[in-house]
């Protein structure tokens, strides 16, 4: 790359260094419609009576080298299934990460279960397994392990904790397609991995979800999980629900789109680790700069891409850093989610029902549970990553961000 970095950035009345736009691409087309007239000439849109939602959860099984995979209406879905499935009940408490969506938390909370937040990793962002096990009291049942940005937790270390404490390890793959650990697709590694399918992730059908393991017992229990606990094998002539579960169906037309989905993605995380794997090639040697680093054995799938700034060496804040790239042209966020999700209201104030005890409101949350997680969000700054950006994109997003970080560290701002 030809470093311009002493050019003026344009904060200071230079040129932006973001010249063309950002390339873009249509997500849904022809392959889709053909899915979804399919379906529709089906003449029947259930899960249970169709083909599509079968023929994804099969696809989907072969892709991750799980034994079974079972559709939800969302990702969310899909891992309140998964604490359905396992018997996660009031007063058991799930060790988790505190950077995520509420997505992994709504279920938790729905199961009358308790949320304890471990702290991450510094350069991952993933849970830190030590934190994960100083955590662990006599009411641990389970492990949420938050693959972000397409990175993988330390599933080794994970695994062991769990083997050795009785524990279940349930991966949530939300952000991660196509990441691999140690040569296995995410989600096969715990006892059950949980992927979402809406409007934003690396693949889509507006709104879904799907859980997958190997156990078949597992897997029987997060069927009856996503419909009411009914049994829809043939030859059940009746229905006995045996534990309270939820209406989690998917529909024969997401599932469609999903199928015509899983054929893009292998490209899409193709360009997506292209981009990831060179922008941190360009920028590994600028000072004031943290980049994100993948799990040891990970090929990361870069759902975004977090660096994380060094106040200190540049004289500035993440704030300050991340309106100097906007003023570049680059769509750069300051803090990603903001704070911990422990510091949301829904949580200090204990606030989840109206009326009546929750077992969570046993715990105490409040800023400072988990330091180095703090310290990540308050200094990171987030890039997006598209499977249709350029080579252009890719050297002048790396010019921007090189320009900036060295008027900042020159004292000029």
């Amino acid at each position: 790359m030809k470093k311009t970095s002493q050019e003026l950035p344009a904060i200071a009345g230079g040129k932006p260094a973001k010249t063309v736009p950002y390339g873009s691409q249509i997500r849904y087309g022809e392959e889709e419609s053909k899915q979804l007239k399919e379906a529709i000439d089906k003449g029947v849109l259930f899960y249970a009576s169709g083909n599509k939602v079968k023929e994804m959860e099969r696809r989907i099984a072969g892709l991750t080298g799980a034994e079974y995979a079972v559709a939800a209406s969302s990702g969310t879905a899909s891992i309140h299934a998964a604490m359905i499935a396992l018997g996660i009940s009031p007063g058991d408490e799930i060790i988790t990460a505190p950077i995520t969506d509420m997505g992994s938390l709504i279920p938790i909370l729905y199961q009358g279960a308790v949320p304890v937040f471990a702290d991450v990793c510094p350069h991952s962002y993933t849970l830190s397994p030590q934190s994960v096990e100083e955590h662990i009291t006599e009411r641990t049942r389970a492990v949420l392990a938050i693959h972000l940005w397409g990175n993988a937790c330390d599933l080794t270390a994970l695994k062991d904790i769990c083997l050795r404490h009785n524990l279940y390890l349930i991966e949530d793959c939300a952000q991660a397609w196509g990441c691999t650990y140690k040569g296995a697709f995410v989600g096969s590694v715990g006892d059950i991995g949980c992927f979402s399918l809406n409007e934003f992730k690396h693949i889509s059908c507006g709104e879904g979800g799907v859980a997958v393991t190997s156990d078949e017992g597992i897997a029987r229990r997060l069927r009856l999980a996503t419909d009411k606990c009914y049994d829809r094998e043939p030859g059940v002539a009746f229905r006995d629900p045996s534990f309270l579960a939820n209406n989690y169906r998917m529909t024969e037309l997401q599932a469609a789109v999903a199928s015509a989905q899983l054929d893009k993605l292998a490209g899409i995380v193709e360009r997506r680790r292209w981009w990831g794997r060179e922008l941190s090639s360009r920028l590994q040697d600028l000072e004031g700069i943290t980049l994100p680093k993948p799990a040891s054995g990970c090929d990361p799938t870069w759902w975004f891409y977090m660096l994380r700034i060094k106040p200190r060496v540049l004289g500035c804040d993440a704030d300050e850093y991340a309106a100097a790239l906007k003023a570049e042209g680059l769509r750069a966020t300051p803090h990603y989610i903001g704070r911990c999700v422990y510091e949301y209201l829904v949580f200090t104030r204990h606030s989840a029902f109206e009326r009546g005890g929750h077992p969570y409101e046993r715990y105490d949350y409040h800023a400072g549970l988990c330091p180095i997680a703090e310290e990540v969000l308050e200094t990171g700054v987030v890039l997006p990553v598209s499977e249709a950006f350029t080579d252009i994109d890719l050297e002048e997003t790396a010019e921007a961000i090189y320009r900036v970080a060295r008027w900042f560290m020159n004292g000029c701002k």
